[in-house]
Order: structure tokens, then C-alpha cells, then sequence
């Protein structure tokens, strides 16, 4: 057993996968699997644990993205949004430097208990406050390229994934999320016990009809790319995917 923030864990007994789909919400998975896009989630969902709970408020990536790995909420561990007003400097900052934490991770908590950790993210600007702490392997997409064993645990990312760095705003770069761990990168490096991984998508609101369409595709292509690569999860590790949705 570990404790974090005052409440108590049990150490994984096998490998954990644990997916943050960033802006989805539980109808999108549902339409998904309606749509035959997500086979193998659709076995999961009969046979497996689907709870559906509420974000953090306020509704935003920052929050959210560490109360699921703090397991506490912005009251606790001080990323209260995105953005904030930073009285020492007198201007709006991001909520992305570690400074701004207040509580320890999960993750960290478990790579300091023995268990081999990855972290994972599409954006670089999760990558230091989700792997603050972390001894273990922590990396982003979107700057894959410059990963080095030093800093992020892991270096030659690119020729390993065999694939290039994608651009920000394309679901090419949550496909590399996926890709590195299909490629087992991180479990080349650590055989991972637990594994928290994270993709990024564009959910738009009240758009054209066109660009609905270039959205929706795009959100099918993630969900699709998704499903392909956990059905490839051994059957002995256990997988969690929570969704994040916005206002």
C-alpha cells in the first residue's frame, strides 16, 4: 500500500494502462462503438467496469489532468485552471510550471514504491507538472524529437516510433501517444507496471457543417486509432480510460 494525499492505494499486481482522452465524453465512445469504429472496446463494456463521474470544476485540461493523477481535486493540489494571474509578475501565466503544484502525483509515488513508470502526453505543456516527481520515463509528441535520457528518461524517440514528429493541431500527434506504446518504446526502456498515457483531440462547438464533418472524422480517426491499440493490451494488465469533457 502507498499513500498520496491522504488517501491509500494498493500497489498493481500487473501492468496498468490508463488513457485521458482530453475533450471526449462518454457518447462519443458510445457512437464510436455503435458505429463499429472501437470492436474490442465494445467486448470490454460488456464484460468489464464502466463507471461514468464528473469532472473537476472548472472543466479545463490543467485541473483535470492532475486530479487524475494527484486523485485529488484543484482545491488540493493548486492547479485551479489553465490560465491564472500572477501577482509577482502582474501577468496572466500558464498553469504548466510545476511551481504551481501543491500535492505529489500518483505516479510518482508509485515509481518511488518500485514500480517501473511512463508517462506519456500529446502537448509538452503537461509534460513537467504531470511527471513532477517522476523517476521513470515521462515525454510528449509533440516534442519527441528532443526527449533525451537525462531529462525525459528516454532518447531516440523518433527512429524507435518510426514515425516523425507530428504537428500540434493534428491527430497525428495523439496517434504518436498511441504508436510509442505499440511500439512497446517505453517497455523497451522499463517494463512498465503502471503507464498513464494521454491523447489530445479538437472537440468543436457550434461550427459550420463542413468543418463538423473534417471534426467528426477526426474524432473517429482517434477513437479508431485507440481501440486498434489497446486490443493489443495483454489480457493480464488492466485498463482504465477516463474522458475529460469541457464546458
Amino acid at each position: 500500500m502507498i499513500s498520496v494525499n491522504n488517501r491509500s492505494y494498493r500497489l498493481p499486481v500487473h501492468p496498468t494502462v490508463v488513457v485521458c482522452i482530453d475533450g471526449c465524453e462518454p457518447d462519443y465512445i458510445a457512437q464510436a462503438v455503435a458505429h463499429g469504429r472501437m470492436p474490442w472496446l465494445k467486448s470490454v463494456l460488456a464484460t468489464g467496469t464502466v463507471l461514468t463521474a464528473d469532472c473537476v470544476i472548472p472543466s479545463f485540461t490543467n485541473p483535470n489532468n492532475l486530479s487524475i493523477v494527484t486523485g485529488a481535486p484543484p482545491s488540493v493540489h493548486g492547479i485551479c485552471g489553465n490560465y491564472l494571474f500572477d501577482v509577482a509578475s502582474g501577468t496572466e501565466v500558464m498553469m504548466n510550471d510545476p511551481k504551481w503544484l501543491r500535492a505529489p502525483s500518483l505516479l510518482a509515488a508509485l515509481a518511488d514504491a518500485g514500480c517501473s513508470v511512463a508517462v506519456i502526453t500529446a502537448k509538452d505543456k503537461l509534460r513537467k507538472p504531470l511527471g513532477h516527481g517522476l523517476r521513470g520515463i515521462c515525454f510528449s509528441s509533440e516534442k519527441a524529437d528532443e526527449a533525451t535520457l537525462a531529462e525525459h528518461g528516454i532518447a531516440g524517440l523518433v527512429e524507435l516510433v518510426g514515425k516523425p514528429v507530428p504537428d500540434v493541431y493534428s491527430a497525428a500527434l495523439s496517434e504518436f501517444v498511441f504508436a510509442s506504446d505499440e511500439q512497446q518504446v517505453a517497455g523497451e526502456q522499463q517494463h512498465g507496471d503502471c503507464h498513464h498515457q494521454r491523447s489530445t483531440a479538437e472537440y468543436r462547438i457550434d461550427i459550420d457543417d463542413a468543418r463538423e464533418k473534417r471534426s467528426r472524422a477526426f474524432d473517429q480517426r482517434v477513437l479508431a486509432i485507440l481501440a486498434r491499440i489497446l486490443g493489443r493490451v495483454p489480457r493480464h494488465a488492466a485498463c482504465d480510460v477516463p474522458e475529460r469533457t469541457h464546458d
